[in-house]
């Protein structure tokens, strides 16, 4: 799907500074980015932001529990949680520890190959829509909750938004979906996934 004649991608995480920016900062940077568990990856696309203690739609509004105590975790971790019962949703930890900030992946392109060496020849090309979509691609479990992103041998975050030429394709800014507090808050961030690596 991406032009990169036939060779496999060979790219690095991003740093532990930019994770420990806020969660607004990183759920636009990570656009472009591809999240992997094994060898199963997805290109981000959609992300929503979430703050701590000053926002009344995240998980981290009312301090920490047991359910999301790996929201509190430096920048760079992993937060899975369930919803509804059924589907188990990733997110990006962001801000240093003890913030609470999280950052939600909604969407992006299913990706095959091996978390430190992700093959665009093997791109499916799909997009997958929606966390619990997401979650189900990427195999989550319960237990790979509050995993570090950027030392587990299983799940990886990699920074491949140079060679798809991510980070020159206009971010689009809207409400975030499916809550019923700070509604106002402009804390969805997506971009065209045809417009990567020029497919626009």
């Amino acid at each position: 799907m991406f032009e990169n004649s036939g060779q496999p991608w060979i790219c690095p995480s991003p740093s532990r500074l930019l994770l420990r920016k806020s969660s607004v900062d990183v759920a636009q940077a990570v656009l472009g980015m591809t999240i992997a568990n094994r060898d199963k990856g997805l290109i981000i696309t959609e992300a929503e932001a979430y703050g701590g203690s000053d926002d009344a739609a995240s998980h981290a509004f009312a301090g920490m529990s047991r359910r999301n105590r790996s929201m509190f975790e430096d920048g760079g971790t992993l937060y899975v949680y369930l919803s509804y019962g059924i589907h188990r949703c990733i997110n990006i930890v962001t801000g240093d520890q003890g913030d609470g900030q999280a950052v939600l992946i909604r969407s992006g392109i299913a990706v095959s190959g091996q978390p430190e060496n992700i093959n665009p020849m093997e791109s499916t090309g799909k997009l997958v829509e929606g966390p619990g979509r997401v979650g189900r691609l990427l195999d989550a479990q319960l237990s790979d909750d509050g995993l570090d992103l950027l030392s587990s041998m299983s799940w990886k975050l990699l920074d491949t938004r140079e060679i798809l030429a991510a980070e020159q394709i206009p971010i689009s800014r809207s409400a975030r979906i499916g809550i019923s507090k700070a509604c106002e808050a402009q804390w969805r961030f997506e971009i065209n996934f045809l417009s990567l690596n020029g497919r626009g």
